[in-house]
């Protein structure tokens, strides 16, 4: 093949190549472009030739453009491959993928820039279109997530404020422990449990001795103090399947389901005397606590209402026969006609 044809080939080639050809001279003007490059970037090949490099450059990337202009004419980069934003005619821009390498001469100098490029604008946008909703859907589940944890969150403080206020109807606020209405509905479980089980029910009924004496004497908040004091040793002295809570004032009520007469006394007499061995100081002053009970104890012909009478009426005598003891009502009972009828 001649060089006349080669030539005539290479034209032919140049021209209907379906990549862009941009052929640039030592400072960056457009010498020679191919259709490809006019059709993308919407400038005729006359207009072209009229152009730089940074005419079809976004004024935000010409520095880092310009940048690698000047190294591949110093000989810096032998070639360089990456993703530009080019200008069209109309202003819009497209992304392509460039290919540039410097055209040497025959001295070995290089005179200009062969860029050749393809338009990826549909790839890039439909990536960023993707990694837009990649993102959106992120930001939506992590919203969701969050808004589960709070949805979460608030459920458990409504639980607990649920729970909270359940444990406020059922406790009493100043000791913690049960009050009446819950203790009432206790008995009455234990009650049926016992009649069931046929084994022995014990209820007892503690006052604070010389209670009304310490309120006033060294104020209700030191009264306050003594409640609590004798509630805990009470929770921590009973049976762990006992119950004890706050029926009114300075009373307390026991509990003590499934129980031989001997169990519930032994346990009434260790909580009588550790609240007798556990003096409360308060403001300097060491007071010495003394409780009394009295309590009932039944096989059969359980009732709530006749057990707490007799539980009273054992607690009456015990303060009776000077305080600071544990008596049960059916010991009072059969301890002879006498005794009996004072008890009653």
């Amino acid at each position: 093949m001649d060089r006349v044809h080669s030539e005539d080939l290479y034209h032919v080639i140049f021209d209907n190549a379906i990549v862009a050809i941009g052929i640039t001279d030592k400072e960056g003007n457009y010498s020679l472009v191919n259709k490809a490059w006019c059709d993308f970037t919407g400038y005729t090949e006359e207009e072209a030739i009229k152009l730089k490099v940074r005419d079809l450059t976004p004024d935000e990337d010409r520095d880092q453009n310009d940048e690698h202009f000047r190294m591949l004419m110093r000989g810096e980069l032998p070639s360089l491959k990456r993703r530009r934003r080019y200008k069209r005619k109309d202003g819009s821009l497209f992304w392509a993928e460039l290919y540039v390498s410097p055209i040497q001469g025959k001295d070995g100098g290089i005179n200009g820039i062969l860029g050749i490029f393809t338009n990826i604008d549909n790839e890039i946008r439909a990536q960023q279109s993707q990694n837009e909703l990649t993102g959106y859907l992120e930001k939506l589940t992590e919203d969701l997530e969050n808004a589960h944890s709070a949805m979460q969150k608030k459920n458990q403080e409504l639980q607990s404020a649920y729970e909270n206020l359940e444990r406020l109807a059922r406790h009493d606020s100043l000791t913690g422990l049960y009050n009446r209405r819950s203790l009432e509905e206790i008995i009455e479980t234990e009650i049926l449990r016992s009649t069931r089980t046929r084994r022995g029910f014990a209820l007892a009924i503690a006052d604070i001795d010389n209670f009304k004496h310490v309120n006033d004497t060294y104020g209700h908040d030191c009264g306050d103090e003594v409640l609590k004091l004798v509630s805990q040793i009470f929770l921590d002295q009973i049976r762990q399947t006992d119950t004890v809570g706050r029926w009114g004032g300075e009373e307390f009520l026991f509990v003590f389901p499934e129980t031989s007469c001997e169990g519930a006394l032994i346990v009434l007499e260790r909580v009588k005397d550790t609240v007798k061995n556990t003096p409360l100081t308060y403001n300097d002053q060491v007071l010495h606590l003394g409780i009394t009970i009295g309590f009932s104890h039944r096989d059969t012909d359980l009732s709530l209402e006749k057990m707490i009478l007799e539980a009273d009426q054992a607690l009456y005598k015990g303060k009776h026969n000077g305080k600071n003891q544990v008596v049960c009502f059916q010991d009072v009972c059969t301890s002879g006609p006498e005794d009996e009828k004072e008890a009653l």
